[in-house]
């Protein structure tokens, strides 16, 4: 049985979903009674929903003088794709010994998802690393890479949007496939290697166009 969703839980989704998708911007007040108005509910659920949104390092809250969108971080990022790097390649090498031909027919359907539904595109890449990712049997590790594939999302926005990348997508999708070759060999090192560049080397393009327009 499916278990009603709570009005904190859905504040929480509608705010998350604005907030990533660049239509709420950064440094953009929240202001609670238009929110709580909006929602038909009282202050409370929404103060929980920006403490939740803060945890996540969405929403900042500033004493006396309420919640804003969080601003975009050089730094943060910086952190993200290093810890994103160092343990997917760590739950890669654990996977790929344990991969099934069934496990790899379902990472190929997930990149033909991608070519052919472009905007989910960070849905469906967190899908197809997911499955990549699952055989390596560590479940704390893998919500941990799900937790930093996510807190990632607003990122993949302001590449595709604001930067205008345009080539991103299609360096991603030649990189995925050439990786999914790799683990189909059971190419260890090589796919590894591979995963590391593929997660370092366009963000830290992205990083230094953050610093260039004053996101330290």
């Amino acid at each position: 049985m499916k278990l009603p969703v709570s009005t904190p839980d859905l504040v929480v989704g509608r705010l998350r979903s604005d907030i990533v998708s660049g239509r709420l911007a950064p440094g953009e007040p929240l202001r609670q009674d238009e929110i709580a108005r909006s929602f038909g509910v009282s202050h409370v659920p929404v103060r929980e929903a920006f403490l939740r949104l803060q945890a996540e390092r969405l929403v900042e809250i500033r004493p006396r003088r309420g919640a804003i969108v969080a601003a975009l971080s050089a730094a943060e990022l910086e952190e993200l794709t290093e810890m994103r790097a160092a343990l997917e390649c760590c739950a890669l090498r654990i996977a790929i010994p344990k991969l099934t031909v069934g496990d790899l027919q379902k990472a190929a359907q997930a990149l033909d998802r991608i070519d052919h539904q472009p905007e989910r595109w960070a849905e469906l890449n967190m899908a197809f690393h997911t499955l990549l990712y699952a055989a390596a049997e560590r479940p704390r590790q893998l919500a941990t890479i799900l937790s930093l594939q996510r807190s990632l999302e607003r990122y993949v926005y302001y590449v595709y949007y604001q930067l205008e990348m345009t080539n991103a997508f299609a360096d991603s999708q030649r990189e995925h496939r050439k990786l999914l070759q790799l683990v189909e060999r059971r190419k260890t090192d090589e796919a590894c290697a591979l995963l590391n560049d593929h997660i370092l080397e366009p963000w830290d393009i992205v990083v230094s166009k953050l610093r260039e327009s004053g996101h330290a």
